[in-house]
């Protein structure tokens, strides 16, 4: 009796470990057979999205996956001017971001206008160090230094990129949904004013990479030129495409050459400052100050007043 209650004890036990033994190959062939399972498995266990491989960047995930964080880079100046107050200001106001990061080779800011955004809560200095060379390779200028930097900003934290001279209108939570977000202008390059990604985006690490092919002399080569056509047009699917509502494309007579409310229509505005003197010649501001500012009857003065003083109204 003993020996078959032994036999029959070893023998469901056999069953038992075989039957899981046959579950756990079959669990695994599944598993690495459907890559899709593989991949939410993965991002599943690490808490976080770290694989992109099966995002789709047209309807994008049904919860935010980007920090609402806004960075800024400011490089070799301890003040700020009066163009980055507006520009502050509007993406508190309008986007309500939880922080507001000033990466700069500096600890502190200081001037009247740093005084003017100061007490913004939500506002902080953070110290980066100025990059120099990529790939070791010397860069040309701060603004290719610039340029490098809101890739490192990103692919470290994520969140919303912003240039110094853009003007966010409204809130820009609906796009945090997807993996990364720019404006990409039919028949032109992407634009870098404004940048919304998740950390992990894959196409900030290709972006970033392409830069081992570095050309110096040529001004938006690596930020624009080449990661557009070698790198976005083969593989679209990459990023979320704005056509226009992130307003990367050339706007300078909206802002500067008339008077409409048009810009209302936008979620943000890059402000060509830089540029305008030379696009539309002739203004009766070169610039623009928080005095002229307010008398200023073109777009762009009912937008700073806004951002100012509460109504786009002439004071």
């Amino acid at each position: 009796m003993v020996p078959n209650t032994l036999w029959k004890i070893f023998k469901n036990r056999r069953y038992r470990t075989l039957s899981c033994l046959i579950f756990t190959v079959f669990f695994i062939c599944i598993v690495f057979h459907n890559s899709k399972l593989l991949v939410k498995l993965k991002n599943f266990f690490a808490g976080d999205v770290v694989d992109f491989t099966i995002a789709e960047n047209v309807t994008g995930f049904s919860y935010a996956i980007v920090p609402n964080v806004v960075h800024y880079v400011h490089f070799d100046r301890t003040d700020l001017n009066f163009i980055q107050v507006v520009s502050i200001k509007a993406v508190y106001l309008n986007h309500k971001p939880e922080k507001i990061l000033i990466h700069c080779n500096c600890y502190s800011l200081r001037g009247k206008y740093w005084d003017m955004v100061k007490n913004i809560s939500i506002l902080e200095v953070s110290f980066m160090k100025k990059p120099t060379h990529i790939f070791e390779k010397l860069l040309s200028s701060v603004y290719h230094s610039s340029d490098i930097a809101r890739l490192e900003i990103l692919m470290k934290y994520g969140g919303i990129f912003l240039d110094t001279d853009t003007y966010v209108i409204k809130s820009l939570n609906y796009y945090r949904k997807f993996e990364m977000t720019l404006g990409w202008p039919p028949a032109q390059n992407l634009g870098t004013q404004l940048l919304i990604a998740h950390k992990n985006a894959r196409f900030l690490k290709l972006w970033y990479n392409s830069y081992r092919y570095y050309r110096r002399e040529r001004w938006y080569y690596n930020a624009g030129e080449l990661p557009t056509q070698f790198i976005l047009e083969p593989m679209p699917y990459l990023v979320h495409r704005v056509p226009y509502d992130f307003g990367v494309h050339n706007l300078v007579h909206l802002l500067y050459g008339t008077h409409s409310d048009e810009w209302k229509n936008y979620h943000a505005i890059h402000l060509l400052v830089r540029h305008k003197n030379y696009l539309l010649p002739g203004d009766i501001v070169e610039e623009f100050n928080e005095n002229n500012i307010k008398q200023y009857n073109k777009t762009f003065g009912d937008m700073a007043r806004l951002v100012l003083y509460g109504s786009t109204d002439i004071i």
